[in-house]
């Protein structure tokens, strides 16, 4: 959507979806999840470990284009679908594949 001036405009919650398996930190429970994710085009794209992000033009939050080499590790927010409480998550991108996700035990979640 293009704004006052021809400025692209982000609509405010935009971000991506990352399906993986994680293990819930709160309850210890491994399955699936969708991770929220807000690097490349933002535009509720679905994603797997092994895709090519999508880093676009129009939309992009951080970086604000391909960061050279296609490597960046970001992010991403978690609601365990068994006990519905919170997590976060590493996303490791290495030449514009998705490659890793991994649960940080050192950051809290916002549901208690």
């Amino acid at each position: 959507m293009t704004g006052p001036g021809g400025l692209t405009e982000v609509a405010v919650g935009s971000y991506n979806i990352l399906h993986a398996t994680t293990t819930c930190p709160r309850n210890g429970e491994t399955g699936p999840v969708e991770i929220e994710f807000t690097f490349g085009r933002l535009d509720f794209r679905d994603y797997r470990v092994g895709d090519i992000l999508d880093w676009g033009t129009k939309g992009l939050r951080e970086p604000k284009q391909r960061p050279v080499g296609g490597d960046y590790d970001n992010e991403g927010y978690v609601e365990c679908p068994v006990c519905h409480k919170d997590y976060w998550v590493w996303i490791t991108v290495r030449a514009d594949v998705i490659t890793d996700v991994r649960v940080d035990p050192t950051r809290p979640g916002h549901i208690p």
